[in-house]
This record gives structure tokens, sequence and C-alpha cells, in this order.
């Protein structure tokens, strides 16, 4: 019985911490203790005592210490194959069983304005059609790396760029100035596009080139007005045009369903497409034939079929 227990130590002291592997990994990768603790949310101190904890188990001198740096020997090296090797078979394995256990769950990354203006308003329709399923919408103005897993669907506003993703067209966009009618009130002229250079431009930054577009579809260059102001979010935008700071450009026809629209802010100008400018549906090649990305594509589709009529 003694023996057979001190085997058993004996196997698992043979096999280093899950933390000092990670710690190890991370090190190598940074070069530094400093930066391989805060990747991992520990203290420099707790990494030098994993590493070093680690160096001792395997009888070897896995880094050399410069100051601050950190550099791997020939050993250390040849270790690090070997970890990442094992690391990624551990992290794939977990993947796959975390896609088992969530595969009722589609999570799906939009821009605020999307969120507001479609999803939102539908998702009681999903939800309804779909019980089975579990929708999670996280919301950004950054695009979700559909290929690393960061989500399984992502709406976009212009096109993948990866052969290994499907774009599939959701709805075309064009730009409609819009501005709030006690603006209309105390502001210069406004019928016509030559009249926009007296008025001021609320510009959204992930797309400063829109009213230049906007603009050169209607025969017009160096589109410039009075003055420009510039948002993050296109939710920052129609917030300042309700308070009657300058002229937008909005998205039509998603607009026209959006809170507000016709009494806090109203078109001035008629709309103009801009190239191919819309919304993609993006995913995985390898996923798109799956059943609840199919389910959430018919959704989507049937929802923007909505907007149909709704233009002028």
């Amino acid at each position: 019985m003694t023996n057979e227990k001190n085997s058993s130590n004996n196997v698992s002291g043979a096999i280093p911490s899950m933390a000092a592997l990670l710690a190890f990994e991370a090190a190598a990768r940074c070069g530094s203790f400093a930066d391989a603790a805060k990747q991992l949310g520990r203290t420099p101190s707790a990494v030098s005592h994993a590493i070093r904890d680690l160096e001792d188990r395997v009888g070897e001198t896995l880094f050399e210490r410069r100051g601050r740096s950190v550099t791997l020997t020939e050993a250390g090296a040849a270790y690090l194959q070997s970890v990442e090797d094992a690391l990624t078979t551990i992290r794939v394995a977990t993947r796959r069983l975390r896609r088992h256990r969530d595969d009722h769950v589609i999570r799906l990354s939009a821009l605020p304005f999307f969120t507001s203006a479609v999803l939102l308003p539908n998702l009681s329709r999903f939800e309804a059609d779909n019980p089975q399923l579990e929708l999670r919408i996280e919301t950004s103005t950054a695009y979700a790396d559909i290929l690393s897993g960061d989500a399984d669907i992502g709406i976009r506003f212009g096109s993948a760029q990866s052969e290994d993703l499907v774009c599939a067209p959701l709805i075309r966009i064009s730009g409609l100035p819009i501005a709030s009618p006690a603006y209309l009130t105390d502001a210069s002229r406004l019928e016509s596009v030559s009249d926009l250079y007296e008025h001021t431009l609320l510009h959204v930054r992930p797309n400063l080139r829109s009213w230049s577009d906007w603009a050169a579809a209607q025969g017009i260059r160096d589109l410039e007005g009075r003055r420009g102001l510039t948002f993050d979010t296109i939710l920052g935008v129609l917030d300042a045009v309700k308070a009657g700071t300058g002229v937008a450009l909005a998205m039509d026809p998603l607009i026209r369903s959006y809170p507000g629209f016709g009494s806090e802010f109203v078109p001035v100008l008629p709309p103009a497409q801009t190239g191919g400018a819309g919304y993609n549906f993006i995913c995985r090649r390898s996923n798109f034939n799956d059943r609840k990305i199919q389910r959430t594509l018919a959704w989507l589709q049937t929802a923007l079929s909505d907007y149909e009529g709704l233009t002028d």
C-alpha cells in the first residue's frame, strides 16, 4: 500500500502545475516576468516563483535573466515547443467542449446603431420563433474577429476580407441628410446640396468620408460645411442632431423607424446611394449551413424586409 501511494505521488509530482506552465509560456512570449504577470492577472513575484519552481522540477535553467528582461536558454526553447503544443491541445479540446455545451447559443456582434434600429425591436420575434436558441448580442464599435471565435456572427458595415468567411448582403444603405426642426428654424436656407456649405456638418469617426461620398453621388466634390463636428458613434451624432447642433447623414431606410424620426429630426435633402455601402451578415464559411446560423440569418432577413417601402 505504501509503495502504491509513493508511486502515485511520484507520477503526479513529475507533472508541473498548469499555473507554472502558463507562466512559462507567457514569460517566453513577452520576454518579461512583469509583462507576463499583467497578461495572467498575477503579480511579477508570483510568476517568478512559479518559473523558479518549474526550473527546480525539470532540473534545467529555462531563462537567462538580464535586468527586467528574460530570454530563453537552449533548454528553455526546446521545452517551450512541447509546452505550447500541449497547451494548444488542451485549449482546442476545451473550446470543443464549450461549443458542445453552448450548441444552442448564438453569439452575435453588431454595431450600436444596427442593434438599436434592428436587433432590439425584433428580438421578441426571434425568441418566439426560436425558443430552443439563445441569442447573445454584443454591441461594439469594433468588429469582432469571427475567425478567432470572438463571435459566431458579425453584422458589419462593409464586406469581409477573408475567403474563410461568408459575407451575405442584408440591406443596402443610402445617405439621408437630416436635421432637427429647431435647427432648421434658425439656420441658413437648406434647399439644395450647395446650401450645405453654410451649415455645420456632423461626422462619425469610423466613416469620415461619408459626406464626401454622398456629395460625389450628387455631382459635387470636396464638400465642406461652415464647420464640422465629429463623434465616435452614430448614436452620438443622432443625439447632436436632436440637440440642434447641425446636419447629419443618416442611414436610410433604417433611420425611418428610429425613435424621433419625423419629429426630433427630419429629412432635409434627398437620399443618395454611395457605391455598394450596406450591412452584411458575416460568419465562418464552415459554419454557414449550421441550423442556428441559418435561423438567425432568416430572422434578420425577415426583420429587414419590413423596411421595404419606407423610403419616399
